[in-house]
């Protein structure tokens, strides 16, 4: 898991760059300033800044690969492939 791919930044790798921002909103460094340091957008800063804000660096942990979905628990299931990989 702690490889890059097509330009993206492994879990622990952004994680450590959320950290880092976290640092720099501590010593009071401007959210335009983060983003140019850490070559982030300002947006992307911003919801850092908020997320730092509200719950300290733990909100800016790692909660794991991947969204909550939006599909319910049915609909998740009637996408499921049956074991034989069979579609009827």
């Amino acid at each position: 898991m702690g490889t890059r791919t097509r330009g993206q930044l492994s879990l622990v790798e952004a994680e450590r760059r959320r950290l880092q921002a976290a640092d720099l909103f501590e010593q009071g460094m401007r959210q335009s300033k983060v983003a140019e340091v850490l070559g982030v957008s300002r947006q992307a800063v911003s919801l850092w800044h908020r997320a730092w804000r509200e719950g300290g660096s733990d909100a800016l942990l790692s909660t794991g690969p991947g969204g909550r979905s939006y599909l319910s628990a049915g609909q998740e299931a009637e996408l499921e492939v049956p074991p034989d990989g069979l579609i009827a």
